[in-house]
C-alpha cells in the first residue's frame, strides 16, 4: 500500500510539472515591418519579417529574430505594460521628425506588453498588427 502511494504521488508531481510547462512554452508574434528600425538605441534592423518571442511569464527576456537571415538579438526590456485585451498581437515603433523608427512596444494577447527604449524627443506612433 505504501508502495502505491508512493508512486501515485510521484505519478502527480510529473504531471503537475509537465502542465506547467507546457501551459506557458512562449508567447510569440511574427510581423512583417515595412522599414528599417532601431532596437536598444543603437543596432539597425532591416526592413523584413520577424519572430520576436518572450520565453517566461515571470521574466522578460524577450528575443527577435530575423526570418530571412536568421540573425536573432536579445532586447533589453525597459518595463512591462498592462494588457491591451486584443486579440491582435501589435508591434508599435517611434517615428522621429528624421523618419528614424524604433521599436518601443511588443502587446502579444493574453500577456502583459513589453517596453523598450525608443525614440528620445518628439515623435509618432506607428502600430504593425502581427500573427500569434
Amino acid at each position: 500500500m505504501k508502495k502505491q502511494l508512493v508512486a501515485a504521488a510521484t505519478v502527480c508531481a510529473v504531471a503537475l510539472a509537465l502542465a506547467g510547462s507546457l501551459a506557458w512554452a512562449s508567447d510569440e508574434v511574427v510581423t512583417e515591418v515595412p522599414f528599417a528600425f532601431i532596437v536598444d538605441g543603437t543596432k539597425t534592423l532591416p526592413a523584413g519579417r520577424y519572430d520576436i518571442t518572450a520565453e517566461a511569464p515571470d521574466q522578460a527576456p524577450v528575443t527577435i529574430r530575423n526570418l530571412g537571415t536568421g540573425k536573432e538579438y536579445a532586447l533589453m526590456v525597459l518595463t512591462r505594460l498592462a494588457q491591451t485585451g486584443s486579440s491582435e498581437p501589435v508591434v508599435v515603433f517611434d517615428k522621429t521628425e528624421d523618419g528614424a523608427y524604433y521599436l518601443s512596444e511588443v502587446h502579444m494577447p493574453g500577456i502583459d506588453g513589453f517596453a523598450f527604449q525608443g525614440a528620445r524627443g518628439q515623435h509618432t506612433h506607428v502600430k504593425v498588427t502581427g500573427k500569434p
